[in-house]
């Protein structure tokens, strides 16, 4: 325990005082709290630099007047009642306007759009926003097993400084798997490792993109990268998506773009999975453009009808980033990802990353690596994909149950459907509204989002995102049936 003091040799007061009226000042502002325990004298002696006969003297002095008081066989502490009332803090004091409007002006509030949003209450026991597996999918005791066994084997190495751009028996693994799965042929030294898509954002954004400079994302797209972006100045150029994703027909010829972002495999949020044409003719647009893509992979590893070549897979330019994590297959706690760059990239990559933090977690690493490089991971995406199958096939019955065949876009991948809702239908936002007073929780596209939208086909406000990933199939059933009670109740015209 370190104790806040600094003794002043060149003052003319003892060090004995001083000892004793900081630690007072300590003990009646509150700082050291009554009934915590007091360092041990031959430690305050050491910390200080004075001798343990000194210290002893200023206890005992603190004792006597009341300010401590010591229990036998346990230690000294400070006193439950204190001879002076604690200070209370002054408030600070009232800054003038004009302050205000400078400190405003320093603190933009598109920041604030980074904190999490302050709940509505109990956790909902219908929550069909949350797109990550339950905590019972994830193979917890394997990675403990794993865990104590990397331990046992190389615990020494927690000691020595972490590669920024991560363990490379990680980087080899992933390279191999990549390979494999996804049909991307690189090195290892392509690979660097990160904490999870926003880092792999905001390094590649560092590189790419500066204030004024256009970005090219999906329209609607991910609320969490439209306000990093607006965050950093860019002047965004939405392109709509259909029910395969980004309409490539709708690219920006005329205009230079430094940056596009894509989420191929399947769109963020509305679902559909970019069918082949569109990938080449994407990256056949950013080699005539000069733009680089960013591939987020999220949910590749959740295909259940087979998988297209990724983005990175197809790029013969050495223009396309591919990036992806393991927070939907292997839970969003373990905090790694990835980004697959092209050659000549790649020690620029490295270099953001080492001026970002001192690493990602080494245990994690190390276990993660083990786990692909001896199968196990392919083992558990094969379970989770059969748990995730049947939860979403639960959830499509009981939406035909309640309300006839729905129209439904992203039934090919991931852990969440998006239901475009018939035109009788109140809006979505009305929907998620009379949901959210029945304690389900559903998702509807921000009002925020409009001024994104072109003039193209857009969805608006007349689509629900409802995510099964957490939520047993009873839940499942039982959530759809109340929320079609709470629309009938509502609209009774919707629901026959």
């Amino acid at each position: 325990m370190q104790i806040p003091i600094h003794l002043d040799r060149a003052s003319s007061q003892p060090l004995q005082d001083q000892l004793f009226e900081q630690m007072r000042q300590l003990i009646v502002s509150g700082k050291l709290k009554p009934n915590s325990r007091i360092i041990a004298t031959r430690f305050m002696a050491e910390q200080v630099g004075v001798s343990r006969t000194t210290v002893l003297l200023v206890y005992e002095r603190l004792i006597s007047e009341g300010y401590l008081e010591t229990r036998p066989t346990v230690g000294t502490f400070v006193s439950a009642a204190l001879p002076d009332a604690p200070v209370q803090k002054q408030p600070r004091p009232a800054l003038p306007q004009e302050s205000l409007s400078r400190q405003a002006a320093s603190r933009p509030t598109i920041f604030n759009r980074f904190l999490p949003s302050p709940t509505d209450g109990a956790p909902s026991q219908f929550d069909f926003c949350r797109a990550l597996p339950d905590s019972g999918l994830l193979p917890s005791k394997i990675w403990l097993r794993s865990t104590q066994r990397i331990v046992e084997q190389h615990g020494a190495g927690a000691a020595d400084p972490l590669p920024p751009e991560g363990l490379m028996t990680l980087r080899q693994a992933l390279a191999d798997w990549l390979a494999a799965r996804r049909g991307i042929t690189i090195t290892p030294e392509q690979v660097v490792i990160v904490s999870g898509f926003r880092q792999a954002y905001a390094i590649l954004s560092h590189m790419f993109q500066k204030r004024g400079n256009r970005v090219v994302v999906e329209s609607p797209g991910s609320e969490v990268l439209t306000h990093f972006l607006n965050s950093r100045g860019a002047s965004l150029f939405p392109v709509p998506v259909d029910h395969q994703g980004l309409m490539t027909e709708y690219l920006p010829e005329d205009t230079p773009v430094s940056l596009a972002c894509v989420t191929p495999a399947r769109q963020n949020p509305i679902g559909g999975t970019l069918p082949l044409h569109r990938r080449e003719e994407l990256i056949s647009w950013a080699q005539k453009t000069g733009a680089y893509i960013i591939e987020n992979d999220s949910d590749s590893d959740l295909s259940y009808q087979g998988m297209t070549p990724s983005l990175a897979a197809l790029d013969a330019y050495g223009l396309v980033f591919h990036v992806g994590s393991f927070a939907k297959t292997l839970g969003a706690g373990l905090c790694l990802g990835y980004i697959v760059a092209p050659v000549e990239f790649t020690e620029t990559v490295i270099a953001l990353k080492a001026m970002s933090d001192d690493g990602c977690s080494w245990i994690g690493q190390r276990v993660l690596a083990d786990f692909i490089a001896s199968g196990g991971y392919d083992q558990h995406l094969r379970r989770l994909r059969r748990t995730l199958i049947a939860r979403r096939n639960c959830l499509i019955q009981a939406l035909e149950s309640h309300f006839g065949t729905p129209h439904l876009i992203g039934t090919d991948a991931g852990t969440q459907v998006t239901w475009v809702l018939p035109t009788e239908f109140p809006s979505a936002r009305t929907i998620r509204d009379l949901a959210r007073a029945q304690s389900i929780l559903v998702y509807a596209l921000p009002e925020e989002d409009a001024p994104l939208a072109t003039p193209h086909p857009a969805y608006g406000d007349r689509v629900l995102v409802l995510s099964y990933a957490s939520l047993a199939e009873r839940q499942i059933e039982q959530g759809v049936a109340r929320l079609a009670r709470a629309l009938k109740s509502a609209a009774p015209s919707a629901i026959s």
